[in-house]
């Protein structure tokens, strides 16, 4: 469904999806979501805001309601190519199988427990993918995906053959072993 409204002199268009008016009813300014006939983030228009979402808009304190504005503030400064870049991302993320989800946000808390000389590793390792061609890129992406289901011996004589691998010190081939094929809560090789 489509709604128009007319705001300062210009026309609004809102597509009205649960989502969205979530987003507009909680994140945006009252005086728009007032003028487009849709309530205000303190009293949303039960209509079109499923039942649950304004509970928790509800229940929430006034300081996470604010935080919740002032990133939406924040987010309608950036410039347009970089908010359609977040979107993409976002949209890539849910297409993701759930397993490589759940392997993402593994390598996500590895990283977030690790040491600043590791972590350091592991982004000079994620530089040197992205200054890949993109056809290369997306073949060691599919390599690290078929190592992760070898046993360890195997695993490391098939890295070896990677140039990549090869160039790197035994530090750092223990670290990019760690973060690539370990489980969440395994120590890094060295503290």
């Amino acid at each position: 469904m489509i709604r128009r409204t007319r705001h300062g002199g210009g026309m609004i268009v809102l597509a009205v999806f649960p989502a969205a008016v979530w987003l507009l009813l909680s994140l945006s300014g009252n005086a728009i979501a007032r003028e487009a006939g849709l309530g205000t983030p303190d009293s949303p228009s039960e209509d079109n805001v499923p039942k649950e979402r304004l509970e928790r808009w509800r229940a929430m304190p006034p300081e996470e309601r604010e935080r919740i504005r002032e990133r939406y503030r924040r987010w309608k400064e950036l410039p347009p190519e970089k908010r359609e870049r977040i979107m993409e991302r976002k949209r890539r993320w849910r297409e993701l199988p759930e397993e490589q989800r759940r392997y993402l946000k593994d390598r996500r808390e590895l990283l977030k427990n690790a040491g600043p000389e590791d972590r350091g590793v592991v982004r000079n390792f994620f530089a040197r993918m992205r200054s890949l061609p993109p056809e290369e890129r997306s073949a060691a992406r599919q390599k690290i995906r078929e190592w992760r289901s070898l046993p360890p011996g195997e695993r490391e004589e098939a890295m070896r053959s990677w140039p990549f691998y090869r160039g790197l010190s035994d530090r750092e081939r223990d670290t990019l072993r760690w973060f690539l094929f370990s489980r969440p809560g395994e120590r890094p090789p060295r503290e």
